[in-house]
């Protein structure tokens, strides 16, 4: 406990000079140089207008908007899609890894191979013009390419672009756990007893293949955090990367609104992480019963 809250002390530090360093570069005569005293005055001056307040505004234009109104709703909308995303990488990957690890392995390989060549972002704009085509030549009104507004926002394209780079990495990395489980002694003696294979699939392999797939939630969710900002982005979902990059190209980049905005992206990985680690833990108190 003391240990991750040391790495959490750390993380923000280390989020807090990243969002400085921008302010810190100076280009003098053709000479690059760094502005240490500058950056640590930011982060001083930033750290100070925490408990003043004065940190907890930003400017849009001439206005004077509190930073709380935008984030919040923006921070939820993101916590949505990574959470939901998650649950069903999650889900499935445990069905396919290792109830039906047989048949997922075949197709595995292959799907690996194609997404590996694809970029995140080529992927979104093939599966978008896809849509497009669908419903331009062939009439057919399937699902929406983009969000349109905060009330309207597209669902399905988001999720699925989301979770499918994820699912074929864990979905390979539980089958290979349970392929290496079902050779162990204690399995081969439960069939030996005749115990049903759904009976050793759920209260002897799934239980060791667990602890595995929890020890996997940190690569999973950072490959899902690294394409959060491409699908809401291109997907122009209202999330945090919204503030990250288009407030600053339209109201000038603003250190507090930058540092605030990152650590809102650390705590909403600590929020989808025990999230699943939650979901993962009734599966297995289900499991013990």
């Amino acid at each position: 406990m003391t240990t991750n809250i040391i790495r959490y002390i750390i993380s923000l530090i280390l989020l807090l000079i990243l969002a400085v360093i921008p302010l810190g570069m100076e280009n003098v005569d053709g000479v690059f140089n760094i502005d240490l005293v500058s950056m640590f005055s930011n982060i001083n001056s930033f750290i100070n207008g925490l408990f003043t307040g004065d940190s907890w505004y930003y400017k849009q234009g001439d206005r004077v908007r509190s930073i709380t109104n935008d984030l919040i709703s923006f921070f939820i909308s993101s916590y949505l899609y990574l959470t939901i995303s998650a649950l069903i990488v999650v889900s499935l990957s445990m069905i396919l890894g290792i109830f039906f690890w047989k048949r997922s392995s075949k197709w595995i390989d292959v799907s690996i191979g194609f997404i590996g060549i694809i970029p995140d972002f080529l992927l979104v704009l093939m599966l978008q013009l896809l849509i497009v085509y669908l419903n331009k030549n062939w009439g057919l009104k399937t699902v929406k390419v983009a969000s349109s507004s905060i009330s309207e926002p597209a669902l399905f394209l988001p999720l699925f672009t989301l979770v499918l780079i994820p699912i074929v990495y864990l979905v390979k990395s539980l089958s290979e756990i349970t392929f290496d489980i079902t050779t162990e002694n204690y399995i081969l003696t439960a069939k030996s007893k005749g115990l049903k294979k759904i009976y050793i699939y759920v209260y002897h392999i799934a239980t060791n293949v667990i602890p595995y797939l929890k020890a996997d939630l940190h690569k999973v969710l950072s490959i899902m955090m690294g394409n959060l900002f491409i699908v809401e982005y291109l997907y122009n979902t209202r999330g945090l990367t919204t503030i990250l990059f288009q407030y600053q190209v339209h109201f000038g980049y603003q250190y507090n609104l930058v540092a605030l905005c990152l650590i809102s992206f650390f705590i909403l990985y600590l929020a989808c992480y025990y999230s699943l680690r939650l979901f993962i833990a009734s599966i297995e108190r289900c499991i013990s019963k």
